[in-house]
């Protein structure tokens, strides 16, 4: 019986350590790229960029390509005929 339970213990303690550097090292990894992804700074410069390119945008004569505009103005005409609640 003793025999079983150290050799139990030490099987116990290989799957901790497998799971330890396998999974939870995994985690960690993606976590850390979770919020280097979403820190501050990264965030005023996305916000920037964004900013930027609207006010590209804002300045071109035409925004949308001609079908482009008439599959989103066929949209929103069903959209609001939809919406009529009488």
């Amino acid at each position: 019986m003793k025999k079983f339970i150290i050799k139990s213990s030490i099987i116990f303690i290989f799957c901790l350590l497998f799971f330890r550097f396998t999974f939870i090292s995994l985690v960690n990894n993606y976590e850390q790229k979770f919020y280097s992804n979403f820190s501050e700074s990264k965030r005023l410069e996305i916000k920037q960029s964004l900013m930027n390119s609207l006010k590209k945008t804002n300045e071109k004569e035409r925004i949308l390509y001609p079908e482009d505009a008439e599959i989103i103005g066929t949209f929103i005409r069903k959209v609001i005929n939809e919406l009529k609640l009488n």
